[in-house]
Parts: C-alpha cells; sequence; structure tokens
C-alpha cells in the first residue's frame, strides 16, 4: 500500500512538470504579444487549456495539445461558459497553435446578450461617472470625435496628431488593442477641432493629465456612438459622390496592405491577405441581433464598404461583424 502511495505520489509530480514545462514552452510567444494586458489573458486561457489537455487527454506535447480544439471547445459550452467568454478563451488557443478561429465550431456571441454600454444598466450617476462633470468636459468632447479607448488617451501626445497614407488627418495611438499602433482617422468635419488639442503641445507631452481621465465614465459608449456618425458620413458620401465608393476602396486597400498583420508561435510577423467580400454587398443582421436591431428601431442591413471604413479608419477593429455588432447596435 505504502509503495502504491509513493506512485501515486511520483504521478503527480511528474504531471505538474509536464504542465509547468508546456507553461513555460509559450511564455516566448506570450512575451512577443505588446499589451501587458493581453499577455496577462493569454497567459490564463492558454494554461486553462493545457489543464484540461493534461486532465482530460493527458498530453505531454504542444502537438498533442493542438489536436484538442475543437474537444475543448464543446467542452467550455457544456461547463455553460457565455459565448464572448469561450470566445476569448479560443482565440489565445488558437493564436498560439496556428489555428483559424473560423475553423471552430464554437457558439455565436450576439449582441442581444452583450451587457458592456447598455443605456439600461442601473449605474448610479456618480461625480465620476457623470459625462456632464465639468472636469472631463476636455475628454468627452474629444471623444465624440475621435473615439479612442480610455487607456489610448492617457498616451497621446503632443506628437501623435499625424496623416495617414491616403493624406487624412489621423490620431496616432500607441500600443492599442492587442498590443499594435494604429492610425485613427478624423472626419474632415472634425480636423479643426482635434487639431486644437495639439496645439502648442510639445512632441512628448501629454495631450490629458491624470485628473480628466480619473473617472469610470462609459467611453465604449460614445465611441460607439461615434462609429455610428462616422458610418453615416461614409454611406452619405457613397450614396451621394461619383467616384468615392471606389476612391473608399482603394484607401482601404491600401491601409490593410500596410498595417494588417499578424504574429505567428514563433514571432514572425505575416501580412494577412485581403479579402474582397469585406468591402462588397451587404452585411444582413441574423437572429437575435436583428431582433434586436427591430426592437429599438436600428438598421437591419448595412454597406458593407462603408462599415468596412469605419471598423479600419475609426476602430481598429479590421472586422465588420464586430463594427455591427459591438458598436451600430449598441443602445
Amino acid at each position: 500500500m505504502k509503495g502504491l502511495i509513493n506512485a501515486n505520489k511520483q504521478n503527480k509530480v511528474r504531471g505538474k512538470s509536464v504542465t509547468r514545462q508546456l507553461r513555460d514552452e509559450f511564455e516566448p510567444f506570450i512575451q512577443t504579444l505588446k499589451s501587458s494586458v493581453t499577455q496577462k489573458n493569454y497567459r490564463k486561457w492558454l494554461t486553462a487549456y493545457i489543464k484540461y489537455c493534461r486532465e482530460h487527454h493527458s498530453c505531454k506535447t504542444h502537438g498533442e495539445c493542438a489536436e484538442h480544439i475543437q474537444e475543448y471547445s464543446d467542452y467550455l459550452q457544456e461547463q455553460s461558459y457565455s459565448a464572448s467568454t469561450i470566445h476569448n478563451y479560443l482565440a489565445a488557443v488558437c493564436s498560439f497553435y496556428g489555428v483559424p478561429m473560423s475553423s471552430i465550431t464554437k457558439p455565436v456571441r450576439h449582441t442581444a446578450e452583450y451587457t458592456k454600454s447598455r443605456s439600461d444598466n442601473g449605474k448610479t450617476i456618480r461625480a465620476d461617472n457623470n459625462p456632464d462633470n465639468p472636469r472631463y468636459e476636455r475628454t468627452i468632447l474629444f471623444q465624440r470625435v475621435v473615439g479612442v479607448r480610455a487607456s489610448e488617451l492617457a498616451r497621446l501626445e503632443g506628437r501623435d496628431l499625424v496623416t495617414d497614407e491616403s493624406g487624412h488627418l489621423c490620431v496616432f495611438v500607441k500600443n492599442g488593442k492587442g498590443g499594435k499602433d494604429t492610425l485613427q482617422r478624423i472626419l474632415p468635419e472634425d480636423e479643426e477641432f482635434v487639431k486644437s488639442y495639439f496645439e502648442g503641445l510639445g512632441e512628448k507631452e501629454k495631450v490629458f493629465q491624470p485628473i480628466e481621465l480619473s473617472n469610470s465614465i462609459d467611453y465604449h459608449h460614445i465611441r460607439a456612438e461615434n462609429a455610428k456618425r462616422c458610418y453615416d458620413y461614409y454611406l452619405n458620401k457613397i450614396n451621394t459622390e461619383e467616384g468615392y465608393a471606389e476612391k473608399l476602396a482603394d484607401e482601404i486597400r491600401l491601409r490593410w496592405k500596410l498595417y494588417c498583420t499578424k504574429k505567428l508561435p514563433d514571432g514572425t510577423t505575416v501580412h494577412k491577405p485581403f479579402d474582397e467580400k469585406l468591402i462588397k454587398g451587404t452585411y444582413k443582421t441574423r437572429g437575435k441581433n436583428k431582433a434586436l436591431a427591430i426592437e429599438y428601431g436600428l438598421p437591419t442591413e448595412y454597406n458593407n464598404l462603408a462599415l468596412a471604413a469605419v471598423s479600419i479608419f475609426h476602430l481598429a477593429h479590421w472586422r465588420n461583424n464586430v463594427t455591427v455588432q459591438s458598436y451600430l447596435l449598441s443602445h
């Protein structure tokens, strides 16, 4: 009996050793991610996957782990995880193992199930989350025409007002979502207003002071409102200005060619191929998203070219479905 107990202990130690080794092996990939928040999340989600593979499939190598991603998706659904949570876990796993997310069957994330930036979320209005508080006026006004993330506002400096590859005024966002640098295009009608924030600043002087950003205001909601305004701008130009659709499409292709990249597990960077479907035809909402749009009197169909312009130039998401689900269908 004593020998059996000792053997069991040895097996447990050996199991922990393998888990630790697998974790050490994905750490170089984690370090290629620029954002510390992304690193922390990917580390957590990859660790959870390795533990699943060890417990359910006795995997000892990453090669073996890579074979069970679909089973993991099914397992998470059985554990009643939300579609968004499952998507997050799988995003880290698929990214590390170089497996396309589209190849994995998973639940669809519906806008109707989102809680972020909903007007009926029941929050109590306080001084630190009230957009009408004079202390935050500069920040709010800037957000309404630029729409960057709260963490990105804090990093803006005098040198971050630039012109993009097509000659449009942009705010340069350092270390944005996913650790990537992005260009946030400004609509022509807002250019002079945005310039006023950068006038007289030194290259490394902050645009906003900490006291202007020390709040819990829902910046995502303001960002969503700006996305809707930008969509209306592009849609109107496409429908009323001859030749504008072709010009806009060329600008999107150029931005994609220059900036749409992804990192492979070995740390190398490659360009993602451009799919013309992104800028052709109509995006149609379906199921719960369509029902939500009808309930709140929002469009159920969107012009893909205008969507792509908003997604790429103003949100840096590079996906039309995210633009519709997370921004245009918010209320």
